[in-house]
C-alpha cells in the first residue's frame, strides 16, 4: 500500500471515528444512535470497497505496463542480437 493509500485511509478512519464518537455523546435515544452509527459503518465499508477496488486496478494497470516494457526490451534485444549476427 502506498503512502498515499495509508494516509486517505487514515482520514477515513478518523472522520468515521471522530463522527461515531460524536454520535456517541449526542442526545439521542438509543435506537437512534445505533442506527446513525450503523449507518456511518455502511459509508465506511463503501468507502473503503471503492478504496481497495481503485487500488486493485492500479496494480493490475502497473503490472500490465512492466509487462509490456519486459516484453519491448526483450523484443528489442532479440532483435539486437539478429542484427549482430548478421554482421
Amino acid at each position: 500500500m502506498n503512502n498515499n493509500a495509508k494516509i486517505l485511509l487514515a482520514a477515513l478512519a478518523g472522520a468515521s471515528l471522530g463522527a461515531i464518537a460524536g454520535l456517541l455523546v449526542a442526545p439521542g435515544s438509543g435506537k437512534e444512535t445505533l442506527d446513525d452509527i450503523s449507518k456511518k459503518a455502511d459509508e465506511l465499508k463503501g468507502e473503503l470497497e471503492d478504496m481497495a477496488t481503485k487500488s486493485t486496478k492500479s496494480v493490475k494497470e502497473l503490472g500490465d505496463a512492466i509487462s509490456e516494457n519486459i516484453r519491448k526490451s526483450m523484443n528489442g534485444l532479440k532483435k539486437e542480437l539478429s542484427d549482430e549476427t548478421k554482421s
